[in-house]
Parts: C-alpha cells; sequence; structure tokens
C-alpha cells in the first residue's frame, strides 16, 4: 500500500506500510470535498532524494538536509537565521514576504541543493479526530465514509479546509473494524507557508502536521538507535535506559510555543500547545536590564548579566516551566488511559538551559534529558559540527520534517 501526496496535481509518494498509512495535506487548486480525499490509485513520480525541513518558528527560520547513508543518515546542509520581529505570531505568519526573504537567505547560506521543501501546521489550525469504520471497506469506500462524516467531527466549513486522514490500525474494542485519524487544518494556514516557500524558489512538497513530525524524529534518530545500540552490544533494553515499550513525551520549548507531544508504541497519542517559551524570558531581561531586543537574547545564551540574574530572572522562569510540564502531564493523565509516562526527551532554544533535565527529573519524579539527535548522523565536510551541535536541540522539528519523504507514520 502506498501513501501520495497531491503537489499541483502531481503525485509524490511519501510512504509505504502495510497496515498504516498516512496521506498527507493536499497543495492542490480548489476541490471539492471528495475530491480533497486522495485517492491511492494515481499514477507515481520519483521521489526526490532530499526534501528541506524548514521549521518556521516566531523567532527563526530552521533548515536540514539530509540524505540516507548506510542505513543512516547524512546532514548534507543546514541554516538558521532568525526572523524580523512580528513575521511571524503564534506560528500564524503576518509577514509573508518578510519570512520568505529570510528563507531565502537562509537557502542560499546553507548551500543546499535539494528545491523540495517540507513545512509543518499545528495549533488551533490543526483539528484532529478519530472514527472507526468497518474493516472490510474498499479504498474508494473508506475515503467515501470519511467524506461523509468528516463535517461532523471537524469543527470548521469544509470548504475552507485541507482534509485528510490515516488507517492508523484495528479498533481496540472491536476487530471487525479499523480505527481512522482524520486531520484538517485551515486552508489559510497551510496557503501561508505555501506562498513563502514559492517566494523563496522553492517546491513545497510536504505539509505536516508538527507533532507528527517531532515523533518522526525521535522514532527515527533516536529510539531506533537505541534498539540497534541494544541489538548489537547484546544487552537487555531496560539496562540502556530505554524499552521499545515505554511511553515517551517530547517536549519542545521554543521561543514562544510550548509543545507537549506524548509518544506510545511509535503513535502519536497525545498532543498540546500552550503560548509560553523563551521569548517571555528575553523580554524580562530587556526590561530590567533597559536592552535591545538583540542585546537581551546576546545576553541570555552568553551571559554577563548581573550577579542575581539567576535568583530574580531564570530561577522564576524555570518554575512557571515545569509548572507547565506539571500541568500537561497532569491533564494528559486525567484525558487517556495512560497512566505513567516514562521519559521525558527536551528540544527547543530553552532545554539547552544549564541543569534544566535535572530540575525537571526532580520536580514531576521521571527521567529527563536533551535529545541527542547527531548521536549517530554523519555531517559532510560543508558542515560545521560544532555550530551543528549548538543547534541541534532547537532543531528538532526540522530533522523531522527533513525524514518526511521515507517517514512511516
Amino acid at each position: 500500500m502506498k501513501c501520495i501526496q497531491l503537489v499541483n496535481e502531481n503525485p509524490v509518494i511519501l510512504a509505504s506500510r502495510n497496515d498504516y498509512y498516512w496521506v498527507s495535506f493536499v497543495f492542490s487548486k480548489l476541490f471539492a470535498l471528495k475530491d480533497k480525499i486522495l485517492s491511492l490509485n494515481v499514477g507515481l513520480k520519483s521521489v526526490p532524494k532530499t526534501i528541506l525541513g524548514i521549521d518556521i518558528s516566531s523567532s527563526a527560520i530552521k533548515l536540514i538536509e539530509m540524505e540516507s547513508n548506510h542505513g543512516g543518515y547524512k546532514v548534507v546542509s543546514y541554516g538558521v537565521s532568525p526572523l524580523p520581529p512580528g513575521a511571524v505570531i503564534d506560528r500564524e505568519i503576518i509577514d509573508i514576504e518578510a519570512t520568505a526573504k529570510v528563507l531565502k537567505i537562509v537557502y542560499q547560506d546553507s548551500n543546499a541543493s535539494s528545491l523540495k521543501a517540507a513545512v509543518a501546521v499545528s495549533g488551533s489550525s490543526v483539528i484532529s479526530n478519530f472514527i472507526d469504520v468497518p474493516r472490510a471497506l474498499s479504498e474508494k469506500q473508506l475515503e467515501a465514509r470519511v467524506e461523509l462524516e468528516a463535517g461532523a467531527i471537524i469543527p470548521f466549513n469544509l470548504d475552507e479546509v485541507n482534509l485528510d486522514f490515516a488507517v492508523v490500525g484495528q479498533n481496540p474494542l472491536s476487530k471487525d473494524e479499523l480505527r481512522v485519524q482524520v486531520v484538517a487544518c485551515q486552508r489559510d494556514y497551510v496557503d501561508q507557508r505555501k506562498e513563502v516557500i514559492k517566494l523563496a524558489g522553492l517546491q513545497p512538497v510536504v505539509v505536516d502536521v508538527e507533532s507528527f513530525a517531532f515523533a518522526r524524529a525521535y522514532k527515527e534518530l533516536i529510539k531506533t538507535d537505541a534498539a540497534e545500540s541494544r541489538q548489537h552490544d547484546n544487552t537487555n533494553s531496560r539496562s540502556m535506559g530505554y524499552d521499545p515499550e515505554e511511553v515517551v513525551a517530547v517536549i519542545d520549548i521554543g521561543a514562544s510555543v510550548f509543545t507537549f507531544v506524548v509518544i506510545s508504541q511509535a503513535m502519536v497519542v497525545y498532543s498540546l500547545e500552550q503560548p509560553f517559551g523563551g521569548k517571555q524570558l528575553t523580554e524580562d531581561i530587556q526590561r530590567r536590564y533597559n536592552l535591545s531586543w538583540a542585546e537581551a537574547g546576546k545576553a541570555k545564551r552568553k551571559g554577563g548579566l548581573d550577579s542575581d540574574y539567576v535568583e530574580t530572572m531564570l530561577g522564576p522562569f524555570k518554575g512557571l516551566l515545569i509548572q507547565h510540564i506539571k500541568r500537561s502531564i497532569q491533564v494528559f493523565y486525567s484525558s487517556t488511559e495512560i497512566k505513567k509516562i516514562d521519559r521525558l526527551m527536551l528540544s527547543g532554544g530553552v532545554s539547552k538551559v544549564v541543569g534544566l533535565p535535572d530540575e525537571i527529573s526532580k520536580a514531576v519524579d521521571i527521567p529527563a534529558e536533551i535529545v541527542d539527535l547527531l548521536k549517530n548522523i554523519t555531517l559532510s565536510s560543508q558542515v560545521s559540527r560544532s555550530r551543528l551541535l549548538s543547534d541541534t536541540p532547537a532543531m528538532m522539528l526540522a530533522f523531522g520534517l527533513a525524514l518526511s519523504k521515507g517517514h512511516k507514520w
């Protein structure tokens, strides 16, 4: 079974898997609803060798290009550049031209070779829900069933959304039914990203959901490598600190958005976003020390502030962050049947704060660590390991998007 995506009405293979397929966001003209539900019987074209993973956040644009390398991955190019204030607010692109200009600079400076780009949507623009359908349905019948039920489970006008679905497995309550995940995104958010990519001279081929991209990066670059290490060393999985059945929460603390994604058995089972991040600390520094935005950001990263900074500013900020994490965990436990998270994986620029994983772990009694995406990745000669190592915690989303051409979600 093949998974396809239409780009200007041209299908591109994204993945294949026997029991699970993901139909990615549609980039096409204004279709009737049944035309927006993708057909799996369209002729297929070749997959580009690499896809650019492009993370457009509220503070910066991050780009990663990877290729397969002896069963693993190799970073062939990457780039990061700040966005002007106000260009992107809470993941919504306000100034499309300014954002595209920065992306074009990032692309040129990175010396990337591919023109194919993958971006992501998130937050209130994305609605996800589940339906259960008879296992005996054909693909066309499944598409019709999703079309029929979408209006009841998606709280948007269906003429204003891009709609897609995924078969995620069996209904746990009935062996005769399949569980289908239906995802809708307001078209404006998709079109904003598509326009930015095109204005930068690139070609949009994938619009993913952020939580899925985070999970893919974890599965392909962290969990898979850990499993291979266990097999090679012939050691017990728990003695290595990982377990194939463990429930993991990826916590991305960016400039203005706090993202909480729970992964169980290689699937996203819960995700939550909150308006909180490192921008709040930067603004506090700016006000307290009468600095410009750029000066405050530099001081936050490199130090040089008064001796009371840790006690009066950084400490309270970390306290607020830990409250957000505690609350997210409590809401997750109260809204699902899962009652234990085994591990916290931290990403985002804020995750680099010294001592933060230990403080979080102590506060919530769950092991916490910063994601190590480069542990088993090789780099091309044009990529600076030290520079990328410094930026990596904030690039998990970009890594996940760069993997989207061959993902198995």
